[in-house]
């Protein structure tokens, strides 16, 4: 969003912290917000299964319990391993507190989508009655988010990234309708809101790769909409850079001389280094340009 002045981003960057602070409602909070949201739906929902996906905005996490309220006792929640790992355990607790604070009754499953044999296995929960519940912007998958085989080229804002296809194949392969949805809070951030989008029928005249790619773009111009107009709740800014195109991270054309750089460079926020797994990288924050970096020239900029 190069319509976003630099001076501002500091300000962004609070508000998103705001933002993922407010979802960590208690049960009663959970409960009374759901209940608003769930008056608004504009159509009523049923108990078949479902693909329902969103981004990671507003308050979208806390949002399962929209489906729950509202009759879909069976859901499984798709996430990537590092949230399998450190949140299953919790996300399964606080929801059996709420099934028996509320006496609610439903079924809710946490699935690692990054290990082996996955589709398979979600593919029979769709089989027992089981609805979905995935965040499409998280891009996790078989190999992990910085795979990009099988994806594809998505426009978006002001620039593109490669997206997963998965969620869509699943639903081509099942016949199961897809329902993307978004949350968001008012300006204010006192109120959640909850939009769904227009039902996504799975197309059996089109092939699966026509299917996917029709769907998954459909979904992403969907987001941007609300994303644009409050980016300030988007968490994914922080780990956008992991699926954009490879031409951003690994342009060897690019070149710069380090030495050149001054510390008011780094000071005023002209320049950032960072680091995805043992590469490290220069950001130039004006021109939105990546540049390898090595170890040595990493440590020497960190430092200033």
């Amino acid at each position: 969003m190069p319509e976003i002045p630099k001076e501002d981003h500091w300000e962004l960057y609070l508000d998103i912290i705001t933002t993922m602070r407010l979802r960590e409602f208690d049960l009663t909070e959970i409960q009374q917000f759901s209940d608003q949201v769930g008056k608004n739906l504009d159509t009523e929902m049923d108990s078949k299964p479902k693909i329902y996906i969103t981004c990671h905005l507003g308050f979208c996490k806390a949002a399962i319990s929209v489906l729950i309220l509202n009759g879909i006792d069976k859901i499984a929640l798709i996430v990537d391993e590092n949230t399998y790992n450190k949140q299953a355990k919790t996300i399964l607790e606080i929801n059996e507190r709420f099934c028996k604070l509320f006496q609610v009754t439903n079924s809710l499953k946490v699935i690692n989508v990054e290990k082996a044999n996955t589709v398979i296995e979600i593919s029979q929960l769709i089989k027992k009655g089981y609805s979905l519940y995935a965040y499409l912007d998280g891009n996790s998958g078989y190999k992990g988010v910085y795979n990009k085989e099988k994806t594809i080229k998505v426009d978006f804002l002001a620039d593109h990234l490669y997206s997963r296809t998965g969620l869509a194949k699943i639903a081509y392969f099942t016949k199961t309708p897809i329902v993307p949805f978004i949350t968001y809070y008012s300006e204010d951030k006192l109120h959640p809101h909850v939009h769904f989008f227009e039902e996504i029928p799975v197309d059996t005249t089109a092939n699966i790769d026509d299917f996917s790619d029709r769907a998954i773009r459909l979904i992403y111009s969907h987001f941007e909409k609300y994303i644009k107009k409050y980016p300030n709740q988007w968490e994914a800014w922080f780990y956008l850079h992991k699926y954009l195109s490879n031409d951003v991270l690994l342009n060897k054309d690019q070149t710069i001389d380090i030495l050149k750089l001054e510390k008011k460079d780094m000071e005023n926020g002209k320049f950032a280094v960072f680091k995805i797994d043992d590469n490290a990288y220069l950001f130039d924050r004006l021109y939105y340009v990546v540049y390898p970096i090595s170890q040595e020239q990493f440590t020497l900029l960190k430092n200033q």
